[in-house]
């Protein structure tokens, strides 16, 4: 259940990107976890459920961005958890392929700070405000 301090995954096979987006993530109030491949975000997402989900696209292992957001858009379907794509991908069939994936939103890397603070606020803002009430 969403709460005013809300949890988001960072997903990313690159230490170095995942603790920079982590970071500002944490220095803007939000509880962050982290996964290093496909099926560790699976893992981690099933265990505690996070409120929206940064998602690099292109990640080694068998299980890249795309096939990690198609599993969590099905094992999510009654609740679906918001998922933003998160990666270095810029020609239009990368944003397509995430998009078709179930991604609500596609963002190149590298991201501004104040990108991507803007982005995760108003992805959250829907589960934040029904949590306030009227």
């Amino acid at each position: 259940m969403p709460s005013l301090h809300p949890t988001v995954l960072v997903v990313d096979d690159d230490q170095d990107i995942r603790h920079f987006v982590m970071d500002v993530l944490r220095r803007a109030g939000y509880r962050v976890m982290e996964a290093g491949d496909g099926a560790e975000a699976l893992a981690v997402a099933t265990e505690t459920r996070p409120d929206l989900v940064l998602l690099d696209m292109a990640m080694p292992g068998g299980m890249d961005g795309a096939a990690v957001a198609r599993e969590m858009c099905a094992r999510f379907a009654e609740s679906p958890i918001p998922l933003v794509a998160l990666s270095g991908g810029r020609d239009p069939s990368d944003r397509r392929r995430a998009l078709d994936a179930g991604c609500s939103l596609y963002l190149t890397k590298p991201c501004a700070p104040a990108r991507l603070r803007k982005v995760v606020a108003t992805m959250l803002r829907p589960a934040v405000e029904s949590e306030m009430g009227p």
